[in-house]
């Protein structure tokens, strides 16, 4: 587990844009993305959080379906710990799917209303754009 770095910029954006989920923005905070890699230096998993002053978006989260669920664990563990250390006090993230619910829930996020959203929030193009998913939950945990 690391944190990236500027030299890992490509092999993330590579690596969440194989998954399908947009890489728009990822140059401005590749230092808030952890990244997970394997014996072989490759990316396995990564999630970022978009600082937005004591609030954070948590965002592109990509794990390799070979990765065990106490993986995904570390990776949320480490995140939350990136983000307390850069200020951040509450993380938000917006998921659609039930079997994320549940296991977000275990790791101390509680689903919300949108009018619970920070407003600062609704101006990020990130948040905006997962909130018109069909079935969208958004999930807060604070530190």
């Amino acid at each position: 587990m690391k944190i990236a770095e500027e030299k890992d910029l490509e092999r993330v954006t590579d690596f969440v844009e194989k998954a399908d989920v947009s890489s728009d923005g990822i140059s401005e905070i590749i230092e808030y993305f952890m990244l997970m890699e394997n014996g072989e230096n490759e990316i396995v998993a990564c999630i970022g959080v978009q600082p937005l002053n004591e609030n954070g978006l948590l965002r592109s989260l990509v794990v390799s379906d070979k990765l065990k669920q106490a993986h995904i664990l570390t990776l949320f563990q480490s995140i939350q710990t990136l983000a307390e250390n850069k200020g951040m006090n509450h993380l938000f993230l917006v998921t659609n799917k039930e079997a994320s619910v549940q296991f977000l829930s275990l790791m101390g996020f509680e689903e919300i209303e949108p009018t619970a959203i920070p407003e600062e929030l609704l101006t990020l193009e990130h948040m905006n754009g997962s909130l018109k998913e069909d079935n969208a939950k958004i999930m807060r945990r604070s530190a």
